[in-house]
């Protein structure tokens, strides 16, 4: 059970992140960097006194997930892409997670409102007690009802305090998971469209910048020890961007002894185009409210 100050938290970064989503398309314009785009949204959540959950997460036609740019990035949007942009805000650790994708001048807009639809037909199944695999199918047969294809290994979730992945996957196909929506938890709700002629699943890519703490135990140098409880403070189990740290030296030595683990790009496996959308409910032991 959360109390009621963990649940103003909770509304209140959901707020936020529903405010930019509903802003968002605003800041997109042809020949932006994507390194411009991603800071104007992470400052616009500290603008709102949240903070990222995690980098915002922009992915570009095939690109599914876990790309934000480095602080050297020359990418910049071009007209008639496919963009995806997933976006993060936490108060004191409780955390809403959202995403959006836009059709900048492509050819995918149909794409674009089955993920909607596909998301907007699992939110109104939810209950609590409801089986977790009956989201996953309802999930499918929407999308496979317009001709597309889900991503078969890209899920939804569970979150915690600190945790954007916290242990219970939300699939977007049909499956054998196990579980239950639970009562006073966090779960964020995403499907992943392509192509039917797609393979459906994504494969790992390069390295996308994003990193996270992975082991609670710290170094025993005592520099390196510093600067480690300096990043658990600042950022506990989150993930974070490789260009908000300045030390890249410290930082790497750290992800060489596997205390940080740097995400790979996912990519669909077959070159095609994804589209997502993504919102963050919250059950208390009444109802389920969709705080994005």
């Amino acid at each position: 059970m959360f109390t009621e100050e963990e649940i103003d938290c909770i509304i209140n970064a959901g707020k936020i992140v529903r405010n930019l989503l509903s802003r968002i398309k605003s800041f997109i314009k042809e020949n932006i960097s994507l390194l411009e785009l991603s800071e104007k949204i992470e400052n616009e959540i500290r603008n709102y006194n949240g903070e990222p959950a995690f980098p915002c997460n922009i992915g570009i036609d095939e690109v599914a997930a876990h790309y934000t740019p480095s602080i050297n990035d020359n990418k910049r949007l071009a007209y008639g892409c496919l963009l995806k942009i997933d976006i993060g805000a936490h108060i004191n650790g409780f955390i809403a997670d959202a995403a959006i994708t836009i059709s900048f001048g492509s050819e995918y807009e149909e794409m674009i409102e089955v993920a909607k639809e596909a998301l907007d037909k699992a939110l109104s199944s939810i209950s609590i007690g409801e089986k977790i695999s009956n989201i996953g199918e309802i999930i499918e047969k929407t999308i496979k009802s317009y001709g597309y294809k889900p991503i078969s290994n890209l899920t939804g979730h569970k979150i915690s305090r600190y945790m954007i992945h916290a242990g219970v996957s939300i699939p977007n196909v049909i499956s054998n998971t196990y579980g239950r929506i639970e009562p006073w938890s966090l779960y964020a709700i995403e499907p992943f469209v392509t192509l039917s002629k797609a393979k459906g699943e994504v494969i790992n890519g390069p390295l996308g910048n994003i990193l996270q703490i992975i082991k609670i135990k710290g170094p025993k140098d005592p520099k390196l020890k510093d600067f480690f409880d300096f990043l658990f403070k600042k950022y506990k189990t989150l993930p974070f961007a490789r260009r908000w740290i300045e030390n890249q030296e410290y930082l790497d030595i750290l992800k060489k002894d596997k205390l940080i683990y740097e995400y790979p790009v996912l990519i669909e496996a077959s070159g095609f185009p994804v589209a997502q959308a993504e919102h963050t409910i919250l059950t208390t032991d009444k109802e389920v409210i969709v705080i994005t």
